[in-house]
């Protein structure tokens, strides 16, 4: 049985998800502020953590920040009465892989969830490391990690995902229909972890780099066809 860690002050919400999510057989535990929240991450674990962004203590952009520092598998959904652009970036910048806004569907949110905790389960089952066919390249599917000429590259899952798809089909026009598959059709998601993976691309100038096909998509191109590193 998948367990989930609920992270909200407010009881009513925190009732209605725990008892949907029960009714779909999740076993569900409930912290109701951030210290609680953390000291429990610490000492268990969890297939997915749904967490508020506004809490009495700690802002759930600092709870997720903490936990992720431990923690760099378990799914992180923000769920958040915020709806500014600024705050989803924010969030999936720190560590988030999901980021949904107040009022939601609990039918949404369980689909949410089964999304994460399925992609996660089936990459702990994958071989540790896999050649890419982009020589140079090697992929890590256990550990989120992607290595390019010797340089360690490591990514949360979504962002693992679009970049094992780049490496793996290199100087190739990526649509963007493809890459918003693997988000679950947002579009700011997408565009917030291709602003992440190219700021870690940009840590070394071996690593290459994405480039715009405007309207189309995007193209992982390596060091030596981006005009780098010649």
């Amino acid at each position: 049985m998948n367990k989930i860690l609920l992270i909200d002050d407010n009881m009513e919400i925190q009732a209605a998800n725990r008892d949907y999510l029960t009714s779909k057989g999740y076993q569900v535990e409930m912290a109701m502020d951030g210290a609680t929240a953390i000291a429990l991450l610490k000492t268990k674990k969890y297939d997915c953590v749904v967490l508020d962004v506004m809490l009495p203590d700690l802002d759930g952009f600092t709870v997720c920040s903490v936990v992720r520092k431990n923690n760099e598998k378990t799914p992180i959904i923000f769920l958040s009465c915020l709806d500014e652009n600024d705050y989803r970036v924010k969030g999936l910048m720190i560590g988030g892989d999901d980021y949904m806004t107040k009022p939601y569907s609990l039918k949404e949110l369980a689909a949410r969830i089964y999304s994460l905790v399925r992609r996660n389960k089936i990459y702990a089952g994958m071989d540790s490391g896999v050649e890419s066919p982009n020589p140079g390249v090697m992929v890590q599917r256990e550990n989120s990690v992607i290595a390019i000429r010797g340089f360690n590259l490591f990514m949360s899952r979504t962002e693992y995902e679009i970049l094992s798809l780049f490496v793996a089909r290199p100087r190739e026009l990526i649509t963007k229909s493809e890459l918003l598959a693997l988000v679950a059709g947002e579009e700011a998601t997408l565009f917030t972890c291709i602003k992440r993976i190219r700021s870690k691309l940009a840590a070394d100038e071996s690593l290459g780099e994405i480039k715009n096909k405007y309207g189309e998509g995007y193209i992982y191109m390596p060091a030596k066809e981006s005009g780098i590193g010649r």
